[in-house]
């Protein structure tokens, strides 16, 4: 089996395996005020002069550097599948949180965390035990990753049960057709199993990341409802997180077509924030007022493409939106309006507002791509953090010393290449 056909599984089952856990809490906003990174056009290819022969593309054409990557990469592959075959794949190496963890589980860890350096560098390590950085060894890196992500999936499987929560029958449908796509990809399920065996995996220990993920789903379900968090308690868990929420009127510096305005085009549009923001400011202190004012104003009158997902407001943290528009906010009380304020984008006037439990955040759904109530948010952060500590406090209590200590070099045949002492190149010191 080739690499790519191998890395096309792993990506499969990653795509698989993030899309049935469905975590959220990802912050991408899309507004124009938001900080973007500025990329320049690509240049054009200058056209050959006639009779003139066209430049080759140094980038047409892989460099043979006479290295059979393809080889190579087999031989690092065969190096995974002798570890994996020291010890029965069954054999439990340790207990967590009540799940029994076998060798093949944690090696499957260990393999991902390997197949990524032979992508990369064409092989594995020539020393485990060489140090990566001042806290561990390279092998001891590799350990802690494997365990790190064992004890994920033993705590996702031991809080349901624990909690008698149960996993929605309508799961075991979702993760059978997955399988069958997998099936139709490969052609055959022989096909399938043995690009499976070549990853270290199997039917039952898919299914059972599959499972596990779904299980954390119906506990975050159960008992993280976003809608049976009280009002105060979303609002006092937002205030102490830093969030506000604005409205804003823009007067861009953008014209129609996009191209930037003139120093008369941008001074005219001072002249427009300055008026309003003199005629809302006389609302100050008539909270009802001023805001069916600000609406009228920012809906009829803006050039902020995002006032159409965010009416309500923009609900964010520090760190979202450009530097001059979050001081402008974060100085302001509820109902207090800013002067004009002037960003890379235009002339901002910002209205600041009570934070609303039920209105969107920039907060979006990694999974769907949604954006998040500050309610929803709220609920989400409440999981993560119980998740965290389920996972801080699991713990691991190994089969045998022999695994508790993994010696990578072993399991790997290495034997280290000893570095010569000062002297001459064969190592030997000088008389």
């Amino acid at each position: 089996m080739n690499a790519k056909k191998w890395l096309a599984l792993l990506l499969s089952l990653l795509l698989a395996l993030g899309a049935l856990t469905g975590c959220a809490g990802e912050k991408a906003p899309e507004t124009p005020e938001t900080e973007q990174a500025e990329t320049e056009p690509a240049e054009e290819a200058e056209e050959p002069e006639e009779g003139e022969e066209p430049e080759e593309d140094e980038g047409d054409e892989a460099e043979d550097d006479g290295i059979d990557y393809e080889a190579q990469y087999q031989a690092a592959m065969a190096k995974l599948q002798k570890a994996r075959a020291k010890y029965d794949a069954d054999t439990v190496v340790c207990t967590i949180e009540g799940q029994d963890i076998t060798w093949g589980m944690l090696f499957y860890f260990i393999a991902q965390d390997l197949q990524d350096m032979i992508y990369y560098t064409g092989d594995i390590p020539a020393d485990f035990n060489e140090p990566l950085n001042e806290e561990a060894t390279i092998g001891q890196y590799f350990k802690k990753s494997a365990v790190s992500q064992a004890v994920y999936y033993a705590v996702a499987n031991a809080v349901p049960v624990a909690r008698e929560i149960p996993i929605p029958e309508e799961v075991e449908t979702t993760i059978s057709e997955y399988w069958d796509q997998l099936l139709e990809s490969y052609g055959s399920e022989e096909a399938l199993l043995e690009a499976m065996s070549e990853a270290g995996l199997d039917r039952d220990l898919l299914f059972f990341f599959l499972r596990s993920n779904e299980g954390l789903n119906a506990v975050r379900t159960a008992l993280y409802d976003a809608d049976s968090l009280p009002t105060e308690e979303v609002v006092s868990w937002a205030a102490e997180k830093g969030y506000v929420r604005t409205k804003h009127i823009l007067y861009s510096f953008y014209n129609e077509d996009g191209t930037p305005m003139d120093d008369e085009g941008k001074a005219a549009q001072r002249a427009k924030a300055d008026a309003v923001y003199a005629e809302l400011s006389a609302l100050a202190g008539d909270n009802e007022a001023l805001e069916k004012r600000f609406d009228e104003i920012m809906t009829g009158d803006t050039t902020d493409p995002g006032v159409e997902n965010f009416p309500m407001g923009y609900t964010f943290t520090a760190g979202t939106m450009v530097t001059e528009y979050e001081d402008a906010a974060f100085a302001l009380a509820d109902y207090g309006l800013s002067e004009v304020v002037e960003t890379s984008y235009g002339y901002h006037i910002l209205l600041r507002l009570p934070l609303d439990p039920d209105g969107l955040t920039m907060d979006q759904d990694s999974s769907t791509g949604a954006y998040m109530t500050l309610r929803q948010t709220a609920a989400n952060e409440r999981f993560n953090a119980d998740l965290t500590e389920w996972i801080n406090s699991a713990e691991v209590v190994w089969a045998d010393p022999v695994f508790e200590e993994l010696d990578f070099n072993a399991l790997f045949d290495i034997v280290p290449t000893e570095t010569p002492a000062q002297g001459d190149e064969t190592g030997e010191l000088p008389e």
